[in-house]
């Protein structure tokens, strides 16, 4: 029994070290990808391959007891990068259809936190209606841009640091739109970045097994 049981501690103890080698593989990779000089690569800011990069309203939303979801800044996971949709407050349809266009999030886009626990990004995935405080930018890519390597960008060190170089405040950061509008990124042919994609999502799955495994 007593094998049995420094068996199961060993394995669980190489369970986290596989995944702390795959993070820092994934993190390593990352880092490379978009740093480096590719063919047909230039270097633009964040604004050129983008048609808005925006917040949300400013003013306090009126809630309601039902209509359509609001998120704050609280509603989005760190961890795995997805918006808890489970606890959201709602607002009227007369509100939301009042918003401009660049503040109604659609498949697509990049929420992107701005204030506080700055330098998140989470896609859009899905087609359903909500809208979100200013504590979180919205960043919608040209169509000649992967939203999912756009994503990825956002997640480099080298965005991380832009991020941290241009947050201005005391009791909580803030990364300005126009910080955020003059990230230096790389401007990549469409075909490779399929291919970054293609990459980072099976490093990213096989980082999210190994989690699965730890739990």
């Amino acid at each position: 029994v007593d094998e049995a049981f420094e068996a199961i501690d060993i394995a669980i103890d190489n369970t986290k070290q596989n995944l702390t080698n795959a993070r820092e593989l994934f993190e390593s990779y990352l880092n490379a990808i978009f740093t480096q000089k590719g063919d047909g690569w230039k270097w633009v800011s964040l604004s050129e391959i983008t048609t808005d990069i925006t917040d949300g309203d400013h003013q306090p939303p009126p809630k309601s007891e039902s209509g359509i979801p609001f998120i704050t800044i609280s509603n989005i996971n760190k961890q795995d990068r997805t918006v808890d949709f489970s606890n959201t407050f709602k607002v009227s349809s007369e509100y939301f259809n009042k918003l401009k266009h660049n503040k109604k999030p659609r498949q697509g886009d990049i929420l992107y936190t701005v204030t506080g626990s700055y330098g998140i990004p989470v896609v859009v995935d899905h087609a359903l209606d909500f809208c979100f405080q200013r504590h979180i930018g919205l960043i919608r890519p040209d169509l000649e841009t992967n939203s999912k390597c756009l994503y990825y960008m956002l997640l480099s060190r080298h965005l991380l640091n832009q991020a941290d170089e241009c947050a201005t405040g005391t009791a909580q950061k803030t990364v300005s739109l126009s910080g955020l509008r003059r990230f230096s990124v790389p401007k990549i042919p469409k075909e490779q970045q399929e291919t970054i994609v293609a990459e980072l999502d099976i490093l990213s799955e096989h980082i999210c097994r190994l989690v699965r495994i730890q739990v």
